[in-house]
């Protein structure tokens, strides 16, 4: 129930986070040129894709990496990996798992969908894009957890 609810909760702060960038696609009638913290996916697995397409598989992947984070944080915690911090839920090991995320993220998944170390091919300041988003997430999942605590988040170390 712990990776459930921790993906579940690291998609939703992604899909709020991407809220502005939907609102300015949606009243640019998808003309918009950069969507903030949602990249443009030009092609994916080699497949060009249209205009209307870009944006849409843009939202999606980042849904779907905000989910993996929260999922895989609590498998970490669950795990006894936290290798540099040992306080799980904090935000030190939050902070280091934001920015471990965004590498692996950048150097092995952007890489598999054809889009290019850091996702050269999609534009030159995606790296910077994830590396905020990542953070956001981060800091995000930090904050909830520290309002919500609920039994379930507490390590059992």
């Amino acid at each position: 129930m712990d990776y459930l609810l921790s993906g579940a909760l690291g998609a939703l702060i992604a899909f709020v986070f991407s809220i502005p960038a939907i609102v300015l696609e949606y009243t640019t009638d998808g003309t918009a040129e950069e969507t903030p913290l949602v990249i443009d996916v030009k092609s994916i697995f080699g497949i060009k894709l249209r205009r209307t397409e870009v944006f849409l598989v843009g939202l999606l992947i980042h849904i779907l990496i905000g989910f993996l984070f929260g999922l895989v944080y609590v498998v970490f915690v669950q795990q006894g990996w936290l290798f540099v911090t040992s306080d799980p839920y904090s935000f030190p090991s939050l902070f280091v798992y934001a920015i471990l995320s965004w590498v692996m993220v950048n150097v092995v998944i952007y890489p598999l969908l054809g889009m290019g170390l850091f996702a050269q091919k999609e534009g030159p300041t995606v790296w910077l894009e994830t590396l905020v988003a990542h953070l956001l997430l981060g800091s995000a999942l930090w904050l909830l957890v520290q309002y919500y605590q609920p039994s379930f988040f507490m390590p059992t170390l």
